[in-house]
């Protein structure tokens, strides 16, 4: 299986993206193949619209991100949760969907990783089943390690999400 993994974190480290790198290798020890974007520290520039109100073509990066996303069987998007929604980094990878929106109507998976200082994940999962509905994705699974802000009390969730990984085929 083709995983496309999109990390969103601007933390250094990030509670999401060690949590992203325990279900990669996970995917990987079930001979999966898995392609990584760091959108939190390589971050898409905002989406741009022409005087139509048409999504005009990202960068290079943009696209070829977008390449990977129509590619992939199934897509993971680790973000901490900022004020009850996904980071900017994240969000900016969502909008510009829009530029492959018919595409990336297919059969695909996703998951969704998240971290907060809190247990209220509603709004972000919310969002994210909206956009994974919208698409026909099929939800394949969630990593929400809650009250965590730092990565030195993970607790169980890399177990959870290393788990997660490896139940992929």
């Amino acid at each position: 299986m083709e995983i496309l993994t999109i990390l969103g974190s601007p933390h250094d480290p990030a509670v999401s993206t060690i949590l992203a790198h325990q279900l990669i290798k996970g995917a990987q020890a079930a001979a999966n193949h898995v392609m990584i974007f760091d959108a939190g520290h390589h971050p898409l520039a905002p989406v741009k619209m022409d005087a139509d109100n048409h999504l005009l073509p990202g960068d290079a990066v943009t696209e070829r991100l977008l390449d990977q996303m129509v590619a992939a069987d199934l897509i993971v998007f680790a973000t901490p949760m900022f004020y009850y929604g996904m980071s900017s980094q994240m969000k900016a990878v969502i909008d510009h969907m829009g530029e492959r929106d018919e595409q990336l109507h297919s059969a695909k998976q996703a998951i969704l990783i998240a971290s907060a200082p809190h247990n209220d994940f509603d709004p972000l999962k919310s969002e994210f089943k909206a956009i994974f509905d919208h698409l026909g994705w099929k939800f394949a699974g969630q990593v929400l390690a809650g009250k965590e802000t730092t990565p030195h009390h993970l607790r169980f969730y890399p177990d959870l999400a290393y788990e997660l990984g490896k139940s992929l085929n």
